[in-house]
């Protein structure tokens, strides 16, 4: 039997299933706010994860420096025996690696640019550590530059915050400086910012 009311009853439910545009605008609301507050934690544990990243890395470096070292007593020789003039730029690739006591070449992700050429590990006189101003271990002395030899890290292009990070995590705030200052004290140190970068030199050893 064909009934009018019937289909109309039916058309009403069908039109009671779509979402009417307040609704849709509540949505989209909620998510644009969900969004607002989720976005930042996400972009901080980012960052966060990259700080740490390169932190373990140079403990990773330290480790396998210290391996090198009490098998042979010289920094600056392929097992022992092969000398290499300083400054050794690819410390990791030239000695680690080929002596097996890093499986892969030293990046830091905090350096910008192409990480397998921005960021480096050095060895040098102590005279020329930290771009020859050395380093003040304890905020006041500097204290490598009798030193024979020192190996350091080398960050090229990396942010002003980034540097501030990296620099409170491995020396702690009380060797640390302002925000967008240069810091020349403890294991990690930094010059002038320029266009919101700086290089940043990070102390591993010296003998």
């Amino acid at each position: 039997m064909n009934c009018s009311p019937c289909k109309n009853e039916g058309l009403n439910q069908k039109r009671r299933k779509a979402f009417t545009l307040i609704e849709m605008i509540g949505v989209l609301a909620v998510i644009a706010i969900l969004a607002a507050l989720l976005v930042p934690k996400v972009f901080s544990a980012i960052n966060d994860a990259r700080i740490n990243g390169t932190c373990v890395t140079c403990e990773t470096v330290k480790t396998a420096i210290a391996d090198h070292y009490g098998k042979y007593g010289k920094l600056d020789q392929v097992f022992g025996t092969n000398a290499l003039p300083a400054p050794i730029v690819g410390y990791d690739t030239n000695i680690l690696m080929a002596e097996g006591l890093l499986d892969k070449p030293f990046i830091a992700k905090v350096a910008g640019g192409d990480p397998q050429t921005s960021s480096n590990l050095e060895l040098v006189t102590g005279a020329n550590a930290n771009g020859g101003a050395g380093y003040r271990l304890d905020g006041v002395n500097v204290a490598t530059t009798n030193a024979q030899f020192v190996i350091e890290a080398v960050l090229s292009q990396v942010a002003a915050a980034d540097a501030k990070d990296l620099n409170d995590r491995i020396d702690g705030t009380s060797l640390g400086a302002a925000a967008g200052q240069p810091d020349t004290r403890g294991r990690v140190e930094y010059g002038a910012i320029t266009n919101g970068t700086t290089t940043v030199y990070i102390y591993l050893t010296h003998r």
